[in-house]
């Protein structure tokens, strides 16, 4: 181990309490919130969360000079609370409390989520930081554009970190045929880093943890971030149901503009090559997708998916210097449904999915992942008293011969204590090294992994 082993204390306390006066009395369902309830402020309807500890084991190229870590040992706290203010006016809370043992870097105290909702009936008003899936495929989502991700821990599967904002929804009437219409529009004015792998992390994309010292070296202290104007992210988001003599479908159409989540990585001026820093750029995305069951009986076991999003870069005055082509970005696949395979019970889910893009042909491109891959995935859930359950992923890239598998397996231990849930898994990348590629920047990164997480 390169450094001492870490502990964290976390507490987390909510104390809220009503004004003395009320000037927003007149306002639709804040008005009868002291009638309803004279001696009584807000109050938690639920409060829940969970304790985790987990670890990775990296089983490749161990002891490299330029990344110490051979390991993860992380440790988190989440908890979701609740909040009724009155009969329309609610709040959510989630914070997150991470430590990593050997990683400094890994360290997290900022709230996942946390606002308020003002529910008006046909319009719904919510504000504070965000997080949402817009997501409709298993292994990639390129519409979901609106929260940035946290890979630092984990690129290929990293959490959606929250937006500061304001999201408006209005809810119109349907028919027969298209149901449940909502449109949401979002405005947030904040702009948000990208948070990366530490220079020392096995996922690190500093090229000097992975060529040696004589690379460029990534500071992230000198990247050109938007100003004024140019930090505002805003959306438009479209979904209803839609059902047909064919299939019943779930609809979403998306338009967004703001900064990219994800920045280039570009020479700092008058470093010579020797010093790289994020540049961040402007992207207008334009798409849709769609999750539709067939209604015939022979067909009634699959569901079928599909993601489609155009992107169009843009800069902020003028950087970055080379800007990324205009590309298009989609996830077709399907899941079909096998029940009582090894039991009375259990249930089996295999989806086919190939996901990739289309349109650019710079550099950029060539290191965003998925760019023209296979996904295959099974899994198994027992539906038992454990909740046991087994998936199998692999992902091939065939033209740049890049593959990647996994496998991990859950389940209660309720001999120790029935919410109490162990994983184990293992994760195995095959590369040529030919072309250059998302997953070839992390060659020796095969790696088992196991969690331990008590829920309450």
């Amino acid at each position: 181990m390169s450094r001492a082993a870490a502990t964290c204390a976390l507490s987390a306390t909510l104390a809220v309490t009503l004004p003395a006066q009320d000037p927003f009395e007149d306002l639709p369902g804040l008005g009868d919130m002291r009638a309803a309830s004279p001696q009584q402020g807000p109050r938690v309807t639920n409060l829940s969360g969970f304790v985790e500890t987990r670890g990775r084991f990296f089983f490749r190229d161990r002891g490299r000079a330029a990344a110490e870590d051979d390991g993860q040992w992380l440790q988190e706290v989440q908890l979701e609370f609740d909040v009724e203010f009155a009969p329309a006016l609610s709040g959510y809370f989630r914070p997150r409390f991470q430590v990593g043992v050997f990683d400094p870097d890994l360290v997290r105290t900022e709230p996942l989520e946390a606002f308020v909702t003002w529910d008006l009936g046909r319009h719904e008003l919510r504000a504070g930081q965000l997080v949402e899936n817009w997501g409709i495929a298993d292994t990639f989502n390129p519409v979901d554009v609106l929260n940035r991700r946290d890979v630092a821990e984990d690129p290929l599967d990293p959490v959606r970190l929250g937006e500061l904002g304001v999201r408006h929804r209005w809810f119109l009437d349907g028919d027969e045929r298209l149901g449940e219409p909502t449109i949401s529009t979002y405005f947030m004015p904040v702009f948000r880093r990208a948070l990366f792998p530490g220079v020392e992390s096995r996922w690190s994309f500093d090229p000097s943890s992975q060529a040696g010292p004589a690379a460029p070296r990534l500071d992230e202290s000198l990247g050109d971030e938007p100003d004024g104007s140019d930090r505002l992210f805003w959306a438009v988001r479209a979904q209803g149901t839609l059902t047909t003599a064919l299939a019943n479908a779930d609809l979403q159409l998306v338009f967004a503009r703001g900064p990219d989540k994800f920045p280039l990585f570009e020479v700092v001026p008058g470093t010579a090559g020797g010093v790289l820093a994020p540049t961040y750029f402007g992207s207008t995305a334009l798409g849709g997708g769609l999750r539709a069951v067939p209604n015939s009986a022979a067909l009634s076991d699959y569901t079928l998916k599909a993601e489609v999003v155009y992107k169009q870069p843009f800069r902020f005055d003028g950087r970055p210097t080379a800007l990324p082509d205009d590309y298009v970005q989609y996830a077709f696949g399907f899941d079909r449904l096998f029940p009582n395979v090894f039991a009375g019970n259990d249930l089996v889910t295999a989806t086919v999915e190939w996901v990739g893009e289309q349109g650019a042909a710079d550099l950029t491109s060539l290191y965003r992942p998925f760019d023209d891959d296979l996904v295959l995935r099974l899994l198994w859930e027992a539906n038992d008293f454990a909740r046991q359950r087994v998936e199998l992923r692999g992902v091939a890239d065939f033209v740049k011969r890049e593959f990647l598998l996994e496998a991990s397996y859950q389940t209660q231990l309720r001999e120790l204590h029935e919410d109490l849930k162990l994983e184990v898994g293992v994760r195995w990348f095959e590369l040529s090294g030919d072309e250059p590629g998302f997953f070839d920047l992390f060659p020796d990164n095969s790696s088992v992994w196991t969690s331990l997480r008590f829920d309450f």
